[in-house]
C-alpha cells in the first residue's frame, strides 16, 4: 500500500515537473534570451509571410540588422550589443501597382542584447507611436485651380470606394470637409485608407450645392465631375509615405 502510494506521489511530481517546464520553455509565453522575436500579421490576425525586419541600433550609428519573416508570419533575429528598435515592412500588389507597407508595432521601446517580443499589426490608418507626423494611411495633397474664387472651408470631397481596399477589405465612403476628420490642416487631407476611390466635389453652403470638378494633379489632364483617385506607391522601407494630388475647380 504504502509502495503504491509512493509511486502514485512519484508520478505526480513528475507530471508537474513537466507541465512547468514545457510552459515556461515556450516561445510565446517567455522571449528567448538574445534573440528579437515576434510575428507581423493583418487586420484580421493572418500572418504576413516575407515581410521584412528591420532592427536599428540607436546606440551606434550605421548599425542594422535585417531579418525575415517565415510562412507563419513570425521571426527571429539574434541581437547583438546595443539598444535596438524594431521595425516591419511588407510588400503588397494593388490594382497593377506595388506598394511598401509598414507595420504598426504593439511596443516601439528599444531593447537590449538581452532579446525582446516586438509583434506587428497592419493598420490601413494611425498615427506612428514614434513620429506624430507619419500616418498609416494615405495623404492627398488638395489644390485649387487658379480662377477658382469659392471659399476653401465650403468644399466638401466625397471619396466612394472603387473595389475592396488594398488590405481585401470593403471600405466606406468618406464625406470630408475642411476642419474636420481627415481633413484637418490646410491642403492636405492625412490618413485615409489606401484604396481606389471615385471623387466627386462640391460647394456646398446654406441651402445652396455647387458641382465642382476634379483634375488629376500629376498628368494635368481634363477636370472631370467624378475622378478615380488611385495613390502613388513608395518604395522606402522606412516610413513610406502613399500619396495622391487633386486640383479642384470647375
Amino acid at each position: 500500500m504504502r509502495t503504491t502510494l509512493r509511486k502514485t506521489i512519484g508520478l505526480l511530481c513528475i507530471a508537474v515537473i513537466s507541465a512547468a517546464c514545457s510552459k515556461s520553455d515556450s516561445p510565446s509565453d517567455v522571449p528567448e534570451k538574445g534573440y528579437a522575436t515576434g510575428k507581423v500579421v493583418d487586420g484580421k490576425g493572418n500572418p504576413i509571410a516575407g515581410a521584412k525586419i528591420f532592427l536599428d541600433n540607436s546606440a551606434f550609428h550605421d548599425s542594422y540588422i535585417n531579418g525575415m519573416t517565415n510562412s507563419e508570419g513570425a521571426y527571429k533575429i539574434k541581437v547583438h550589443p546595443g539598444a535596438w528598435v524594431a521595425y516591419a515592412n511588407f510588400k503588397k500588389e494593388y490594382n497593377g501597382k506595388t506598394y511598401s507597407i509598414q507595420a504598426f508595432p504593439d511596443n516601439s521601446e528599444s531593447f537590449s542584447e538581452e532579446g525582446a517580443e516586438r509583434n506587428f499589426t497592419w493598420k490601413l490608418e494611425g498615427i506612428d507611436p514614434d513620429n506624430d507626423s507619419y500616418f498609416y494611411g494615405g495623404r492627398v495633397t488638395v489644390h485649387t485651380d487658379n480662377d477658382f474664387n469659392e471659399d476653401y472651408r465650403d468644399i466638401e470631397l466625397t471619396f466612394t470606394p472603387s473595389g475592396p481596399l488594398i488590405d481585401g477589405s470593403q471600405g466606406k465612403a468618406l464625406v470630408l470637409k475642411h476642419g474636420e476628420r481627415y481633413w484637418e490642416e490646410y491642403g492636405y487631407i492625412e490618413d485615409i485608407p489606401v484604396g481606389r476611390y471615385n471623387v466627386t466635389a462640391a460647394a456646398k453652403k446654406t441651402g445652396h450645392t455647387k458641382p465642382l470638378r476634379i483634375q488629376n494633379w500629376h498628368t494635368k489632364g481634363d477636370f472631370v465631375s467624378e475622378f478615380q483617385l488611385d495613390f502613388i506607391p513608395d518604395k522606402s522601407e522606412f516610413r513610406p509615405r502613399t500619396t495622391a494630388a487633386i486640383v479642384v475647380g470647375y
